[in-house]
């Protein structure tokens, strides 16, 4: 809405500024005198308002423009201001997450430390020997 607004507002003081660009021409005459020109006949109050009204709606539409940009301004200071709140809160969220997942690691690491064998040396020469020993065994099998 904001946006839409200025662009009315804006296209309202282009038009305008155009529109009220040539003050035209008048001419005080007294009565029965004849017009210098073809046009229109005012009599002094109504110029007088002409000619303050250009000044009055100029005024106006300034006024609008500086509101219309004021809101502008203020709507996307706030936005601004709403996605910086979002992305600390993200980063916040991230770095919880992250040092979650660190402690996770470092517990499943000291459980996997926890459930090996303290003998894992006599394990593993258990293991080859029984390894050698059975190859032994096969391959004394296949020559017989």
């Amino acid at each position: 809405m904001g946006l839409n607004m200025l662009s009315r507002v804006l296209a309202l003081l282009l038009i305008s500024s155009t529109a009220l660009a040539d003050d035209g021409k008048f001419a005080v005459l007294e009565e029965a005198q004849p017009a210098p020109f073809d046009g229109v006949l005012f009599d002094k109050a109504a110029v007088a308002d002409i000619m303050t009204e250009k000044t009055t709606w100029q005024s106006q539409c300034d006024i609008e423009v500086e509101y219309q940009l004021d809101v502008a301004g203020t709507e996307f200071e706030l936005e601004r201001k709403n996605f910086n709140i979002r992305y600390e809160a993200l980063d916040e969220e991230y770095k919880l997450i992250v040092e979650q997942k660190d402690a996770e690691i470092v517990k499943l690491q000291e459980t996997i430390k926890k459930q090996s064998p303290p003998n894992k040396w006599w394990w593993f020469g258990v293991g080859g020997a029984s390894g050698a020993i059975v190859t032994v065994i096969i391959a004394k099998q296949l020559t017989n």
